[in-house]
């Protein structure tokens, strides 16, 4: 199997790689531009096209490394080993150099305001918690923090920020999954992303008011404690709220599409941060989220 393969058919090119072929070009142009350090000094036999299609393989549809290997006729400790280059390679292009740097401000997310943010025009990001499992961790004390009660499985989890024209702004590292979503916003400090007067919009597990630098202000739906219902104007609150936060339930649902995170194997956990980092990355290579964006 080769790229030259299935460029032509873009219905191909998504289901092997989530991008379209003009964009995998651009990807490899970039790989081009930097001299890689394989593990153990290896040289690669293929070219950086078909690698970076294996790598894109192996996200997408978490093939087997047996599996990629029959089809581009190399090792298994080859495919291992361009897998582990490339992802720590595309990491740090895609989500170092530009998502961890290039934090949009309220300006520029005014300038692709979707018609749902109407009533939060100060908006700048829309956060959320991701979720997935992984293998049961081997020591008891690390298997405790790992037991999430919500999933009834041993997880890891993150919290994603999502622009509200889409495009995903911030992942945080992978925690256990019996961590906090307030606990992660504290731990990994994206609240120093914002500036005051900007807006963040969150479900009801963030809590984080006292965490808000000043000037930022939190937007989540209210809470019904004792009363026996929401008085109108809660409401309607609640309503526009969850209207405007779908964006970011469906960039991480674009994040999960990525075999690879729909389970974290023991193999791959200190590589896991990168790999997830590096999938959300790629989902803003795809197509927008929203029509009237695009």
């Amino acid at each position: 199997m080769t790229v030259a393969e299935i460029r032509d058919s873009k219905e191909k090119m998504l289901l092997y790689t989530s991008i379209q072929y003009d964009v995998f070009e651009v990807l490899v142009g970039l790989l081009g531009r930097f001299e890689l350090n394989y593990f153990n000094g290896w040289s690669p036999s293929l070219n950086i096209e078909n690698q970076l299609l294996i790598v894109l393989m192996k996200l997408k549809l978490n093939l087997r490394d047996i599996d990629l290997a029959h089809r581009f006729c190399v090792s298994r400790s080859t495919i291992s080993n361009m897998f582990n280059t490339l992802v720590h390679a595309l990491h740090e292009m895609l989500y170092v150099g530009v998502v961890d740097t290039c934090f949009p401000s309220q300006f520029k997310c005014k300038g692709s305001m979707p018609k749902s943010f109407a009533e939060f025009s100060s908006a700048r990001a829309s956060m959320d918690a991701i979720e997935t499992t992984q293998d049961i961790p081997g020591h008891l004390d690390t298997q405790a923090m790992a037991y999430s009660s919500y999933k009834s499985r041993h997880t890891v989890k993150a919290v994603t920020c999502v622009a509200p024209n889409g495009a995903i702004t911030y992942c945080s590292p992978l925690y256990p999954g019996s961590t906090s979503d307030v606990a992660i916003v504290r731990h990994s400090r994206v609240l120093e992303k914002f500036k005051p007067g900007d807006l963040i919009l969150a479900d009801k597990g963030f809590t984080i008011h006292d965490q808000l630098p000043q000037g930022v202000c939190l937007n989540i739906p209210a809470f019904l404690s004792s009363r026996g219902q929401f008085t109108k104007k809660e409401a309607e609150l609640c309503y526009k709220i969850a209207r405007a936060r779908i964006h970011v339930e469906r960039a991480n649902e674009r994040i999960k599409n990525s075999e690879i995170l729909r389970h974290i194997p023991a193999t791959y956990r200190p590589l896991s941060t990168k790999i997830f980092q590096l999938c959300s990355s790629l989902v803003n290579l795809q197509a927008p989220l929203l029509k009237e964006i695009s």
